[in-house]
């Protein structure tokens, strides 16, 4: 799974400097369904790798609260 999200960030990375850390932790969680993975631990991961990359980090989770 982490040779999957050092991918998957590189990929996200390389489009733009921008990356979409919950975007990029749900699509790998997808792929390992299976392991039970927490979506945050992984979004951790995806962010942790990011900022080393030198990339901004978008945390938005596409929530959107009711005022």
């Amino acid at each position: 799974m982490r040779r999957d999200i050092e991918t998957a960030v590189r990929l996200e990375a390389g489009q733009s400097r921008v990356v979409d850390v919950f975007g990029v932790a749900e699509d790998v969680q997808r792929r390992f369904i299976d392991e039970n993975v927490a979506l945050e631990d992984i979004a951790a991961a995806v962010a942790r790798l990011a900022t080393q990359s030198g990339c901004a980090l978008e945390l938005d989770r596409g929530e959107l609260s009711e005022v």
